[in-house]
């Protein structure tokens, strides 16, 4: 009986043994479970935290590409706009240099020597200047102005006059017939008047006033 006392006493000692290791266990599982979800838990937020990242590269990519592609067409509107420009500089100097073409430079004539219309006066005093026989017909005159600027004093050279006239061919007309008579003689201006009579004036400043009819010192 006593070593079936004993026996038995050491099946219950085995017992508790192993009832120990089965909660040491549990509890062990239990940490390990625990940790394991922690562990699950950060993975997880990393994970998120990396698609998110990914999102954010992906669209900055996006926003990249299309920040070159923009680059790419403003580098070529740019490109045509300096054609363009380009072009229409040159237009522009076209069109001044032709606006000229039709323009002449009446110098020292007295200021006020036009009076309040200098489009009719100058109309009758470049032919009766130059000699009527040269000109056929009316001269059509767009625009006659003094040179931009204060009037000078008396004594000092007075502003020239820009004539705008409609046709090159009376431009290129009345340029060759003053180079020639520039050439020919200094001598005094010549009108001739409606009637074949002949009047000469030693100054411009006469010869306007003379058209204008009204004294030379008026």
């Amino acid at each position: 009986m006593a070593a079936a006392a004993a026996q038995q006493h050491l099946s219950g000692g085995d017992s508790l043994i192993l009832q120990e290791i089965r909660n040491g266990n549990q509890a062990l599982s239990s940490k390990l479970d625990s940790k394991t979800a922690e562990i699950n838990q950060s993975i997880s937020g990393l994970k998120s935290m990396l698609d998110k990242l990914s999102s954010r590269v992906t669209e900055a990519e996006d926003r990249i590409g299309t920040a070159e592609d923009q680059l790419v067409d403003l580098d070529s509107r740019v490109v045509k706009l300096r054609k363009e420009n380009d072009f229409l500089m040159e237009k522009v100097d076209q069109l001044e240099n032709y606006s000229r073409r039709n323009n002449i430079r009446v110098i020292n004539l007295g200021e006020s020597c036009e009076g309040n219309d200098p489009v009719n006066f100058f109309v009758n005093w470049i032919p009766a200047t130059l000699g009527q026989e040269h000109f056929t017909e009316p001269l059509i005159i767009e625009r006659a102005h003094r040179a931009f600027g204060p009037r000078p004093p008396a004594d000092q050279r007075p502003r020239p006059v820009l004539i705008r006239l409609l046709k090159c061919q009376d431009r290129d007309k009345i340029l060759r017939i003053a180079a020639q008579r520039s050439r020919e003689n200094k001598g005094p201006i010549k009108i001739t008047l409606p009637d074949g009579r002949r009047r000469f004036f030693q100054t411009p400043k006469e010869a306007a006033a003379f058209l204008r009819g009204t004294p030379a010192g008026t």
